[in-house]
């Protein structure tokens, strides 16, 4: 064997054996991946070794120096070396080798280093855009934990909820980002599992910058809210503005005092208002900002408030659809028809609205229905886009058509209409909530905010519009970015984490092995089931040395009596919801069954990611679509913006049940489906990253149950082979067709010959061309 350090040859003790500590766990592992191996020897002295360590240390480790263990031509180790110390005996030196530079960049740089290539608006039509397109990045729809609000008793549905871009967050494709950052560490990535398609659906939630903002807020915050309602109809050009000012089509100002414990008009005093500094208050009748020092701010907008309506089409009301909050900013929105078209269920003795969506006032129109078998039979006549119509007390009906008189004659009606419970009228009114969060501006004590040049618009003239009590305005200090920011990669990646935080945590889900080839700069990844190449067997069942103790050694020695696979504790909904054994959402237990193992339970818990729960009814207009639920609405430090990070898998565009429509500007009757935990319907294959199986879906368990049916083997056997120095070698270099780490190898033992995988190597004997190795009996090991 020859030690070569800067290209120098050095001397060595004859019979000299390398302890190359390899372990097949270091595999899974990229923290330990970014320490390497370290070998250490002693050189005796010589002229050589003199020569090239007479400066010792700490002289000799102030330059970088490069060694390799070469026996036969062959490359047994290679990496840094360094002088441990000096005697009268030789020399004490370590090589440290097999170091993963990937891992050591991954465990440096910070995560919002990652360069996705991402820049773009925080839009409608952008968000929108991003579900239809192949991006890294998409934008999609949360719904943030809270308690149910009151139902305006006058409302004939529940209030309708705008969705703004406040309510989509930025989610990151893993496949992207684990890719991107084994490039920015000059790797390439070679994995079957990445290239699939379930792997590359998933997506984990991203972050905005996060800025501490209690000082700021201490001393210049506020909450303003609404004590009254206020009620005015739209002008000629649609609107109803937020001021003080005029008369008519004024509601007054968008809210009315931050005074705490201020009585509302209902005599209920309101503990929400503050003012930290006095800084809200009036100027003249409006109100104004004048925070005590300058500072970027922008502002929260909470809304509610009823507006008439009028049923416009199949899919839309006419109404205040609309807001404009000045240099705030301009939002435009759709009030869905939520009525259910019930021409297909037509029941005896019962009343329907007929509404002709493009009929006019003076229009004469004639329905006819398949009355108890007898197709167009007449049912009733009215004239105008609009009227109720009975049904007989008795019969069976069905099929109903529309006729438009022209003239003289009839004609089937061309256009689109509709039957409504009798109930519904062609008018009516509909309660709006929204929130909606304006980009920082400065402000001062010299340039303060006002609110007096709001206003909502869309409707017709003469409808009205009630400003309702539950409004609230208060200052953001966050750097959070609002309606219409220009964001980039690292706008949404602000996750306090190093990148190889994430390599950890996606390593934990599926159970993946690390193979790196520094040759070619190549990481090979690959679960634990896949990664282990059976076909690719070598039969050394003839090598063992007999000479040598066979040592059988039971594998519950070094596990736990249980282990429990999870995720972190979950916030709001999901850590609401535990299964029937008690456990976390998304967690499973397995048992090891031996009275040898270590008491206890052995928790391997997700370093990054919390579980997620969809629900649905979070959204009027699609109260079908089922949204990830996030934050906790008990926790009194939440910013409203951020939340624990989370893993989902992204199923495209879903379509939604007749009458319903998503808000967005696609205007579609199909809404962005992402879930952590989808049971499945008759469109789409349900899934699950629960580690536990659940509604019929197998669990991430799967990933784990070739190294459980592993351990309940409870074998390892450890013995000395005899491995040439060239195959010893191509162990390490993945891309040969020799057997390598990842193979299957028939071994003989002194109960025969079995089947199993490489675990350890606990040293290597050149000059033998023997190595003491462990390896782990694979489940239906006998030959």
């Amino acid at each position: 064997m020859q030690l070569i350090v800067d290209n120098v040859v050095c001397d060595l003790e004859a019979g000299t054996r390398i302890a190359l500590g390899y372990d097949a766990d270091r595999l899974r592992s990229p923290s330990e991946l970014r320490e390497g191996v370290a070998v250490k020897l002693l050189l005796p002295r010589s002229a050589v070794n003199d020569a090239l360590f007479r400066t010792g240390f700490p002289s000799f480790n102030r330059t970088a120096h490069r060694a390799e263990l070469r026996h036969d031509g062959a490359r047994l180790h290679a990496g840094a070396l360094r002088l441990l110390g000096t005697s009268t005996e030789g020399f004490a030196v370590e090589i440290a080798g097999a170091a993963a530079s990937w891992a050591e960049q991954a465990a440096r740089r910070p995560f919002d280093a990652v360069d996705l290539g991402y820049s773009g608006l925080l839009t409608p039509s952008q968000i929108s855009a991003g579900w239809r397109g192949e991006g890294p990045v998409k934008f999609l729809p949360v719904l943030r934990d809270g308690y149910e609000p009151q139902n305006d008793p006058s409302d004939l549905q529940p209030a309708f909820r705008i969705l703004t871009p406040d309510d989509y967050h930025p989610f990151l494709q893993i496949d992207a980002l684990l890719r991107a950052i084994f490039a920015g560490a000059g790797y390439t990535v070679e994995s079957r599992f990445m290239e699939g398609a379930f792997f590359r659906s998933l997506y984990m939630s991203g972050a905005y910058a996060a800025r501490d903002t209690a000082a700021a807020e201490k001393r210049m915050g506020f909450r303003a809210v609404r004590l009254t309602t206020a009620t005015a109809a739209a002008d000629a050009l649609g609107r109803v503005y937020a001021t003080p000012y005029g008369e008519g089509n004024v509601v007054g100002n968008i809210v009315e005092t931050a005074t705490p414990l201020s009585e509302d008009e209902e005599g209920v005093v309101r503990t929400d208002p503050y003012n930290n500094g006095n800084c809200f208050g009036y100027d003249d009748l409006r109100i104004v900002y004048r925070p005590v020092s300058t500072v970027s701010v922008g502002f929260e907008y909470r809304l509610r408030y009823t507006t008439d309506h009028r049923i416009r089409s199949r899919d839309r009301l006419a109404g205040f659809d609309s807001l404009n909050l000045g240099t705030g900013g301009n939002l435009v929105f759709r009030l869905p028809n939520r009525y259910t078209d019930r021409r297909g269920a037509l029941q005896p003795r019962t009343a329907y609205r007929a509404v002709v969506f493009d009929g006019s006032a003076e229009g004469q129109y004639r329905l006819l229905y398949t009355a108890d078998g007898v197709a167009s039979s007449h049912w009733a006549d009215f004239t105008g886009r609009s009227a109720v119509v009975t049904t007989p007390a008795s019969g069976v009906f069905s099929s109903p058509e529309l006729y438009v008189r022209e003239g003289s004659v009839w004609q089937a009606w061309t256009g689109d209409w509709a039957l409504y419970d009798g109930h519904i009228g062609e008018t009516g009114r509909t309660t709006v909530e929204l929130t909606l969060r304006t980009p920082a501006a400065e402000a001062g004590p010299s340039a303060p905010k006002y609110f007096n040049t709001i206003f909502f618009y869309g409707a017709e003239e003469g409808m009205r519009l009630t400003l309702c009590r539950e409004c609230s305005v208060r200052p953001l200090f966050s750097a959070a970015p609002a309606y219409g920011a220009s964001l980039t990669t690292a706008d949404i990646c602000r996750h306090d984490m190093r990148q190889i935080e994430l390599i950890e945590a996606v390593q934990h889900l599926f159970d993946l092995r690390f193979f790196t080839d520094e040759a070619t700069r190549t990481v090979r990844i690959e679960p634990d089931a896949t990664f282990w190449d059976e076909s690719r067997e070598a039969d050394w069942s003839d090598r063992t040395d007999r000479s040598e103790p066979v040592v059988w050694t039971d594998a519950a020695l070094e596990a736990h009596e249980s282990r429990t696979y999870g995720y972190l504790a979950g916030d709001g909904a999901s850590a609401r919801l535990a299964d029937g054994d008690g456990l976390p959402f998304g967690s499973w237990r397995s048992e090891c069954g031996s009275a040898a193992c270590i008491p206890g339970d052995e928790r391997r818990t997700s370093p990054l990611f919390s579980p997620t729960v969809n629900a649905a009814g979070g959204y009027a207009g699609a109260p079908s679509a089922l949204l990830p639920q996030v934050g906790d609405r008990d926790d009194a430090q939440n910013d409203g913006v951020n939340f624990t990070p989370r893993i989902l898998r992204w199923c495209g565009m879903r379509p939604l049940p007749e009458g319903e429509r998503w808000d967005d500007p696609s205007g579609g009757g199909e809404y962005p489906l992402a879930a952590f935990h989808f049971a499945g319907d008759d469109s789409l294959e349900g899934f699950s990253l629960c580690f536990e199986d659940r509604d019929g879906q197998q669990g991430l368990h799967r990933f784990y149950d070739r190294e459980e049916a592993v351990l309940a083997q409870r074998r390892h056997v450890t013995l000395t082979l005899r491995i040439e120095p060239h195959e010893f070698e191509t162990l390490f270099a993945p891309a040969g067709a020799a057997p390598d780490l990842r193979s299957t190898f028939r071994i003989g033992t002194d109960e025969g010959v079995v089947r199993a995988t490489l675990r350890r190597i606990e040293r290597y004997d050149p000059e033998a061309a023997a190595a003491r190795c462990t390896f782990t009996l694979l489940p239906h090991d006998r030959l």
